[in-house]
């Protein structure tokens, strides 16, 4: 591995690695194009190409950040690991359609059909090692927390060649020992394969925690960027299988598609944008506003099923009664403000305690300030203030005398 980051440090040297960045580029936004063009030449289901379009964008995205990533920081890993799985996903969507396209009757068998199922079938267990161990393993800086860790990426590459292997078995039909071995077969141990990368994740997030822990401001706030948009686009896939629970639905792959184009650009912000400390804000507001949404969706509907039952106890009335509605509305308008101010609060002093104390210690310094009139006194509540709150190395306070100030007057006449 050393010697790979080695080889990146010279190509840094000159635009060698730019222009191989942009190039991997182009071929990944190639094949998507492509792919797309299959898509839409099948004509079989028009709601497709919206989902088509939207993988293509997720896609093309790592393509697109990997090489920014390159051409700004030429020796970061972590840009090569994005060009390689754009390429990757590209590569495993075209063939897709490719072979879907040639199978479809009345389509003359298309060229190159076995060599395109082979290349998508040796991307896919790549990508799955790129993205599950060796991002979390290199982020943000490309290289490893310590040597120790170089044992994780050995086995999760031998991993990936075993699964590739098992891979090419499946297409050739392979004989074993002179029987012939079902296809099956050899597709289930690639997939325990797979199954045995995610151990190897588990160690790769833990070099994360370890990487966060010991790190400095800059590279806890770009951990804290993967971390906002890997768990944002968790919440969008798990929330949308279970509200629509149907995963052949159209609005399933588009929520799919745009929680995947989070992890690109979480990756692609923490990276290349220099100023990264209003993320805790960004974590801040989501979980208030998460939190209040939550909790008036389940006052609306609770207060729509209460009022309802009453309503039809009352009148007799059978069916919705707008009144029930207008009365749910105007209580969730009311209560926005007041729960989202108890949320708040609740959430800095959980979440956000130190920033809580400096916020109570800078109020109660306000009344301090407009009650004391005491000079000395007032000078030793300010430096303690600003010990407690912002916790400097050393505090120094200076103050003039009324001869110095004089002087000094004098001085500017």
């Amino acid at each position: 591995m050393h010697s790979t980051y080695g080889l990146i440090g010279k190509m840094s040297s000159s635009g060698t690695a730019q222009r191989l960045a942009w190039a991997a580029w182009g071929i990944c936004v190639s094949l998507i194009l492509a792919a797309t063009v299959l898509v839409i030449l099948d004509g079989r289901d028009l709601s497709r190409y919206a989902n088509v379009i939207s993988a293509g964008i997720a896609f093309g995205l790592f393509g697109t950040v990997g090489a920014l990533i390159v051409s700004h920081r030429p020796g970061n890993t972590i840009g090569w690991i994005l060009c390689t799985v754009g390429i990757g996903t590209g590569m495993t969507d075209f063939s897709g359609n490719y072979v879907a396209y040639g199978m479809l009757k009345g389509h003359l068998p298309l060229p190159g059909t076995g060599l395109f199922n082979w290349l998508g079938t040796t991307a896919w267990p790549v990508n799955w090692v790129l993205l599950l161990v060796f991002l979390p393993l290199l982020f943000p800086d490309g290289r490893l927390l310590t040597r120790r860790w170089r044992i994780v990426g050995w086995l999760a590459a031998v991993l990936a060649l075993l699964s590739i292997l098992a891979g090419w078995m499946s297409l050739a039909n392979v004989e074993l020992f002179g029987k012939g071995i079902s296809t099956n077969f050899w597709s289930n141990l690639r997939d325990n394969f797979r199954l045995l990368v995610l151990p190897l994740t588990i160690a790769a997030l833990v070099s994360l925690v370890l990487r966060f822990i010991r790190s400095k401001e800059r590279e806890r706030q770009q951990i804290k960027w993967l971390t906002y948009g890997t768990a944002i686009m968790a919440i969008l896939i798990i929330g949308g299988f279970l509200v629509i629970n149907d995963p052949n639905s159209p609005i399933v792959g588009l929520i799919f598609n745009f929680a995947i184009m989070l992890l690109p650009l979480s990756i692609g912000i923490s990276i290349l944008r220099n100023q990264l400390y209003d993320i805790d804000r960004l974590i801040n507001l989501t979980l208030v506003y998460g939190t209040l949404t939550g909790m008036l969706a389940l006052i609306y509907f609770g207060f729509v099923v209460l009022l309802q039952h009453l309503v039809n106890g009352v009148t007799g009335q059978v069916g919705q009664s707008p009144l029930v509605i207008v009365a749910s509305t105007l209580t969730i308008a009311s209560l926005f403000q007041p729960l989202r101010r108890r949320i708040q609060k609740i959430i800095d002093r959980r979440f956000y305690r130190r920033k809580y104390d400096a916020q109570k210690i800078l109020a109660a310094f306000s009344d301090t300030l407009r009650n004391e009139v005491d000079l000395n006194q007032l000078r030793e509540h300010l430096v303690a203030v600003v010990e407690e709150t912002m916790q400097p190395t050393h505090v120094s306070l200076w103050l003039r005398t009324p001869e110095q100030e004089r002087k000094h007057s004098n001085n500017d006449f």
